[in-house]
């Protein structure tokens, strides 16, 4: 018999970004990825990625998942980057007060086909902010900028929770923002 790492825990953990980064506060799923991945190291078994836009070619990204953390600009009625934590059931059930900015719906047909397949994530969760503005050069808002950091640790706080192998890099790696003029601030927090 084997001893059991944290690693082992979650065979299959992906944390992933999801926005255009050119629509002002939709860039908000990268720009937490961005931070989450300078500031924090996870487990082998960790994927980490930005996966931009997608549409049903989510799919294959969710597809027998132990843990899947989106983190995206969700449309639910509260102020400008008021932070939130979303079960998968609020993605696929009550959408009359949820939207991810322009994603849900391939989000959503992708969680049925894998459902109906018996491939589905065993936990899908949704770390997001209210957007201010979602329009093409706007940049991120300042409010968008704060959540950004909320939302980073809490990344790490659910990894923790669920066992999962996530440690804070003792020095964090430059970010890389293309998009947006480096702001001081994001490099000093998360």
């Amino acid at each position: 018999m084997t001893a059991h790492t944290h690693d082992d825990a979650l065979k299959q953990v992906s944390v992933f970004g999801i926005g255009n980064v050119l629509l002002g506060d939709d860039g908000f799923g990268p720009l937490v990825i961005e931070m989450f991945r300078c500031h924090y190291e996870c487990g082998s078994n960790v994927e980490v990625l930005d996966l931009g836009t997608p549409g049903l070619d989510i799919a294959p990204y969710l597809y027998d998942r132990d843990l899947v953390i989106l983190i995206d600009a969700v449309h639910t009625g509260a102020e400008p980057g008021s932070s939130c934590l979303l079960p998968e059931v609020e993605l696929l059930y009550h959408r009359t007060h949820l939207n991810l900015t322009g994603h849900d719906p391939g989000i959503q047909g992708s969680l049925a086909h894998l459902k109906l397949a018996g491939h589905a994530p065993k936990e899908l969760l949704v770390v997001g902010a209210e957007p201010q503005c979602c329009r093409f050069g706007e940049g991120i808002s300042p409010s968008m900028l704060a959540a950004a950091s909320a939302a980073t640790a809490a990344i790490a706080r659910l990894l923790h929770e669920r066992r999962v192998s996530c440690k804070r890099r003792p020095a964090s790696i430059p970010l890389k923002l293309w998009w947006l003029p480096q702001e001081p601030f994001l490099t000093a927090t998360a």
